[in-house]
This record gives structure tokens, C-alpha cells and sequence, in this order.
């Protein structure tokens, strides 16, 4: 038990550590370790491939051979450090990409007729890059299988699904090829010298793998790694009809009846469900209704008028019950018992059985609010008419009849009484349950119009519901957008700051205000904007500004670049918000770090003293709230005009699977759907239903609210499935309600004949 407990880790802990300051995280150890380790390993592949190139050239079959050979032992030879610097830049602006996740960059697999599409350079360069990918793949299958699941967690995707190792084969491949494009060189130069890294590169880039493995492994990062098979849950929920859509369910109900000899009634029932009367013969002793009296009297009970029917032997609560239109009653049960069965034929009598038991199930379903059932159970009889004209009624899900009592059913799950009866989705059903009561017959098509009516009237609903719940979503959205910005300035002053050492005042304005400017700017900008792209241009400029001057030239750059860097760094510190003295001690420190740097071209920048930094400089961006548990979403004010394509964004969103991205959340989260509901306890031990209305694509918070959009909570995944597996929330069963009845009357029907 203690070795378990040491190899579990906390899914978010990193994923916080990187959302903002100076911190040095697992993710930017991995970053510097194999940025460095890299180029070292890409410095030796290159001085092997110069040898063996030259050994090539001496034995060059050929003029046009002897040529290619020496312009790749050229390329090798003398743009050694361009090549480093370049694959440098490029890892890691992938490693980064990688780790973000981004939208804009998620990988999709080539098939064959893409490949066909691309030019031929372009191809053999896929080619090549693939080639190396899998050169090195090969050579660190097992350092990668570690890799892979410790990376995973860090970044917050343990399955890779959303990209790849950001220190993967494929990242390193694409790195080299991108750097390779940077050089003035022929294709077939940079496809050979591809062809000899991928023989010299996988070896030291298998050592660099276990190097990091082992760091992470010491810094409780999966430090024990076990296989594990993911299992498939069960395809049918409980209660889930048994039978294949169009077998005879009927038929299989009736066999089924038969040899169990009838079940005893429901509670509500005076008498077995298969009870005295036989088709032919009164209950009571009294005259039978004939049997082309039975369809024009259930017309007549159906419609209310109950008190004429006394003569027909049915119980007087009975007759109240349909008298008053209470819905919460089974009156089969009290027509099975009546004289009406009497004159039943035996197939009539047995579905008047089936239909009863269906609605013991319905009327007994807690998933359905009591006043939605009292209005569902008022459809008894209709229900009763169309089983008897139709016995497809049982088999064919399709059937109208039948969807609309799934429809209906559904409908009602995020019903509460707070809503109220005089509006709403209450006073549709009824309305709708009263015109069925006033015009069926035996004219069935009046359930697929009240069908169309109800899909109508919720698809109105759903869009209003998506116009109250875009606020909430992009309040979210806004904030998991705060916590991406602060990942990528995060990453990129770390990546600018690789291999460069600073003047610990310039590191710590790095990493505390300017990051923050960075997340700022990126958050508010983004990427592709002239502020973000000039801040990174600023920063590279400042950093090299105050690295050792050791030569006349680059001394002469300095003070050709300073007035333009004093300037740009004069309106970042103006936006950062720092008052005079805050400015005066920056450039007073920054006047020293300048001076230390050309001073015989040594760097002591350690002697020179930090300068506070201003509480001003905070931005106002949305924090990240993490929740583990249920918290309320505040909504957003967003400009009009992104508001209406949010709305159609929700309003348009399909059910899908959403499975939570840490290993241990999928047995719970594998079952929800967008849609599904879930009833939890508050604070108070009340019990509340919330529809899982959006799921944040960025960090995978999952946001309910109730069924008009409102009253939004939200609760990250390993909070949600804790509170499954403690029973403080529960998913309610989303089968369709016809379904359920049936399979349910099926199963009681089998084990009472076994």
C-alpha cells in the first residue's frame, strides 16, 4: 500500500505550476535538459556525418555523386552553428506547441491520397522526416514508453491524444528538417544529410530520454510505470429493452406470461394481473360488455366521463381517478378487475396486462418528476387503444406512440417545481396530453403531431437555453484563455532565457513583471498581433543587450540598438503600470547591467542589486479556478457580435462522449454524454439535477446548469469523479423511458418463468 501511495500524483499540480511566476517547473527542467542535450548530441551526429561524407566523396562513383557528397560534407563542415542555433529555435517552438496543446496546430494523420496531393520535393521531405522520426523511434521504444506516460501527465493529456510527446521523435525530426530548410542548400543535400543523422542522432538522443526519465521519475513524476487495459463499459444501461428493434417483442411478452403463469399485480392492483375474469366472463358475477363495446368505452373513460361506466363493474377510486384526471393512479389495474375485461378477447385481456405493468414502471420511475408523471400517466388508456390496434407498439422504437412517451419522459428530467404550472414546459405537456385525451380514437398519427409539436416547442427551448448559457461558457472560456496565456508567456521566457545567463535583476524582471505583460498582451492580442510579436522582439534584444560584450562589433551593436531598446523598454514599463521610482530603479539597474557587459568583456551581474518591483504591475486577467467541487460560474460581458455565434455554437452542439483525460477518471466520466443529468447534494443534503451542458476543450472543466441554461456551476474531472465514486452524485440513467419499461417488464417476466 505505501508503494502505492508514492506512485500517485497529483493530475493538476503541474498544470498549476505553470499558469504563472518565476517558478521552475518538471516542464521547464525537461525543456532545458533536452534543448541542451540535443544540440550537443545534433554537434556530435554532425561531426561523424562530416567524416563518413568525406570517406564517401573519396570513393564517389561519378562527377554528379562526388559533388552532392561534397556540398553535404560542405553544408556539414562549415554551417555546424547555424544548423545548431536553427534546430535550437525550432525545438523549442515546438516543444512549447506541444505542451499548449494548440487548437490551430492539433496533428491529423496523413492518408495515401493526401500524400498523392504534395508536390514531389515536399513528399520525399515528409519522407525524410518520417524516416528519422522512426530511426529514433526504434532506437528508444523503451526509454518512450516511460516518456510518453510522464510527459502526458505533465502536459494534461496522459493518453496523447491531443498531439505528441512535445520531446518526441516526431518533434525532434520536424525540428531538424525545419532547421535543415533554413540553410541556402539543394534538396538532395538536406535529404542525405537526413539520411546520415538518422544513423547517427537515435543512439545519444536514447541516453538523453533516460536522463529525463530518471529526473522525473525523482521528482514524483510516475516514479513507478505499470501497464494498464483500458475496459470498455457495457453498452446497455440498466433496464435497457432486450430485443433487437423489429423483433416481435410481443410475442416473446406473451410466451414469456404463459409459462410463468401471470405476475401479481402492481401496487395499486386489487387483484392478480391475471386474475379471475377470463375473456367472455364478468368479474363480479355480473353481465358482461359486449366486445364491440370495449374500443367506444375506453373513448368514453378516456375523455373523462367516468361516472357513466358504474354498470361496468370498475372500482369507484378508480373511476375518481380517471374522473379527476389523477395520472399517479394505474387505472389498468382497476380495468383488469372490472367487467370490461370480461368482454375482452384473450389477446386484448393479455395487452391490457403488458400495458399495466409498462406503467407500474413508468408511474414508479424516479428519474421523472411526480407532476410531470401525473400528467404522462393521464395517457393510460390512449396508450392501452394503441397497443391493442397496434401490437408493433411494442417492438418498433420508431413507433410515435412510443416516442413520445420517450420524448416526454426526457423532457421531464430537468423539470423542478420551481418552474411552476402556468407556463413553460408544464403547461406544453399538459396541453399536449389534453389534446390527445380530446382527439384520439384510433387515428395514430395524432401522437407523431404532438411529437412534432413537443420536438418544436424544446428546440425553441434549447436555443433560449444556449442565449442563457453563452455568458457563463464564455466566462469560462475567458478564463481557461487567462490560464493558456500565462502557460505560453511562461514558456517563452524560459525558452528566451535557455543558455543565455543574465544579471539575476534582469532574470527576476523577466520572470515576474514582464511575464505577466506577456500573458497580458498574448492574452488580450494573441500571437499573430504586432504588440505580442514585438514584446518577444524586446525581450530577445534586452537579454542579449546585457550578455558579455567581447569584441568590438558587438559592442558597436549595442549602442546602435540602445536608443531604440531604451525606448521600447520605456512604454513596456509604462504598461506595466510602474510609477517614477519604479522606473528609476529598472533603468538605473539596467545602466549598471550595461556597464558590466562591456566592461573587458566580463559579466557581474550578480553585484548588482535587484529593484523592487511594484504591486501595479498585476494584470488584470481572469484567474483560473480549478474546482473540486461545485462552484458557481459568474457570466461574462462579451461584445455583441461574438455573443450570437457562441449561442449557435451550443445550440447546434451534438451529444458526444466526454471521457476525463486522467487515467483515473475514465471508469466514472466514461459514461457522460453533453445532455446527460446528473443529481448531486448540496451543502444542505438537498438533491439538485444539473445538465452537462459544455465541456472546456482547453482544460476540461465541465460546466451544468439546469434546463433553461440557467444557474451554471462548475467542477473540474477529478473532482466530478470523485463525487461518483463517493455517491455524492450519481448519472441518471439516459435510456429512453419506453426502453427501460419494457426491458424491465421482460426481465421480471423471465425469472418469474425460470
Amino acid at each position: 500500500m505505501e508503494a502505492a501511495r508514492n506512485n500517485v500524483t497529483n493530475i493538476s499540480q503541474f498544470s498549476r505550476e505553470r499558469q504563472g511566476g518565476g517558478q521552475h517547473t518538471p516542464l521547464d527542467d525537461c525543456r532545458e535538459r533536452s534543448a541542451l542535450g540535443l544540440k550537443r548530441a545534433l554537434d556530435q551526429a554532425l561531426e561523424q556525418a562530416k567524416l563518413k561524407l568525406l570517406g564517401m566523396a573519396e570513393k564517389a562513383m561519378g562527377l554528379d555523386l562526388y559533388h552532392l557528397y561534397m556540398d553535404t560534407l560542405e553544408l556539414t563542415r562549415d554551417h555546424r552553428a547555424e544548423i545548431g542555433d536553427a534546430f535550437r529555435k525550432h525545438y523549442l517552438q515546438r516543444f512549447n506547441r506541444e505542451c499548449r496543446r494548440d487548437a490551430a496546430h492539433i496533428r491529423k494523420d496523413a492518408n495515401c491520397s493526401e500524400l498523392s496531393l504534395q508536390a514531389p520535393d515536399d513528399l520525399e521531405e515528409s519522407l525524410a522526416t518520417d524516416s528519422l522520426a522512426n530511426a529514433i523511434r526504434n532506437a528508444c521504444i523503451e526509454e518512450l514508453f516511460g516518456l510518453d506516460q510522464r510527459m502526458g501527465l505533465l502536459i494534461d493529456d496522459p493518453e496523447l491524444t491531443r498531439g505528441v510527446n512535445p520531446l518526441g521523435p516526431e518533434v525532434i525530426s520536424e525540428s531538424l528538417m525545419a532547421a535543415l530548410n533554413d540553410q541556402d542548400a539543394a534538396l538532395k543535400t538536406r535529404l542525405l544529410m537526413a539520411t546520415q543523422l538518422s544513423k547517427h542522432l537515435p543512439e545519444p538522443i536514447g541516453e538523453i530520454y533516460q536522463d529525463i526519465n530518471r529526473r522525473l521519475a525523482r521528482q514524483n513524476v510516475l516514479p513507478t510505470i505499470r501497464t494498464s487495459v483500458r475496459r470498455a463499459a457495457s453498452d446497455r444501461q440498466p433496464g435497457q429493452q432486450i430485443g433487437a428493434e423489429g423483433s416481435d417483442v410481443f410475442a416473446m411478452l406473451r410466451q414469456l406470461m404463459a409459462m410463468g403463469g401471470g405476475l401479481s399485480a402492481g401496487p395499486m392492483a386489487g387483484a392478480s394481473i391475471l386474475g379471475p375474469a377470463l375473456p367472455g366472463e364478468a368479474a363480479t358475477g355480473m353481465a358482461a360488455l359486449r366486445s364491440d363495446q370495449i374500443m367506444p368505452t375506453l373513448n368514453r373513460l378516456q375523455r373523462g366521463r367516468a361516472a357513466e361506466f358504474e354498470q361496468a363493474g370498475l372500482d369507484h377510486a378508480v373511476l375518481d381517478a380517471i374522473d379527476q384526471g389523477r395520472g399517479q393512479v394505474n387505472v389498468l389495474h382497476g380495468l383488469r378487475n372490472s367487467r370490461m375485461a370480461g368482454a375482452m378477447t384473450a389477446m386484448d385481456t393479455m395487452t391490457l396486462d403488458i400495458v399495466a405493468m409498462v406503467f407500474d414502471y413508468v408511474l414508479d420511475d424516479t428519474r421523472i418528476p411526480d407532476a410531470i408523471k401525473a400528467l404522462i400517466g393521464r395517457l393510460q388508456i390512449p396508450v392501452l387503444k394503441v397497443a391493442m390496434l397496434d401490437k408493433t407498439f411494442f417492438s418498433q422504437k420508431s413507433h410515435p406512440a412510443r416516442k413520445l412517451l420517450d420524448a416526454l419522459a426526457e423532457a421531464a428530467i430537468g423539470w423542478d417545481a420551481g418552474e411552476g404550472h402556468e407556463g413553460g414546459l408544464y403547461r406544453k405537456i399538459e396541453e399536449l396530453v389534453a389534446a390527445i385525451l380530446d382527439q384520439f380514437d384510433d387515428r395514430i398519427e395524432v401522437f407523431a403531431e404532438a411529437l412534432e409539436q413537443l420536438n418544436a416547442f424544446l428546440a425553441e427551448e434549447r436555443r433560449a437555453a444556449a442565449a442563457a448559457m453563452a455568458p457563463s461558457v464564455q466566462a469560462v472560456k475567458n478564463i481557461e484563455q487567462a490560464a493558456a496565456s500565462r502557460r505560453v508567456a511562461h514558456d517563452e521566457v524560459q525558452s528566451s532565457l535557455l543558455g543565455h545567463p543574465v544579471p539575476s535583476a534582469i532574470g527576476a524582471f523577466l520572470t515576474g513583471p514582464w511575464q505577466r505583460m506577456l500573458a497580458d498582451i498574448h492574452y488580450k492580442a494573441g500571437e499573430d498581433s504586432a504588440a505580442w510579436k514585438g514584446a518577444l522582439e524586446t525581450m530577445a534584444d534586452l537579454i542579449w543587450s546585457v550578455a558579455a560584450k567581447v569584441d568590438r562589433d558587438e559592442r558597436k551593436r549595442l549602442v546602435t540598438m540602445l536608443p531604440s531598446l531604451l525606448r521600447r523598454l520605456d512604454e513596456a514599463v509604462g504598461y506595466l503600470g510602474l510609477d517614477q521610482q519604479g522606473r528609476d530603479a529598472f533603468f538605473t539597474s539596467l545602466v549598471k547591467c550595461h556597464a558590466e557587459a562591456v566592461k573587458d568583456g566580463r559579466l557581474e551581474g550578480e553585484a548588482i542589486p535587484l529593484f523592487d518591483v511594484p504591486a501595479a504591475v498585476e494584470m488584470d486577467l481572469p484567474e483560473l479556478n480549478d474546482p473540486v467541487g461545485f462552484e458557481p460560474v459568474a457570466a461574462a460581458v462579451e461584445a455583441a457580435a461574438e455573443v450570437p455565434a457562441l449561442i449557435e455554437e451550443l445550440a447546434a452542439a451534438t451529444e458526444e462522449n466526454i471521457v476525463g483525460e486522467a487515467p483515473d477518471t475514465a471508469a466514472e466520466l466514461g459514461r457522460l454524454k453533453r445532455g446527460c443529468w446528473i443529481e448531486y447534494q448540496q451543502d444542505d443534503g438537498a438533491s439538485v439535477r444539473a445538465k452537462l451542458s459544455w465541456v472546456s476543450p482547453l482544460k476540461g472543466l465541465y460546466l451544468f446548469t439546469n434546463r433553461l441554461g440557467q444557474r451554471a456551476i462548475s467542477i473540474n474531472a477529478e473532482g466530478l469523479a470523485a463525487k461518483l465514486r463517493a455517491g455524492e452524485a450519481r448519472i441518471l440513467n439516459a435510456a429512453p423511458l419506453m426502453d427501460c419499461a419494457v426491458g424491465s417488464l421482460m426481465e421480471r417476466l423471465q425469472r418469474h418463468a425460470a
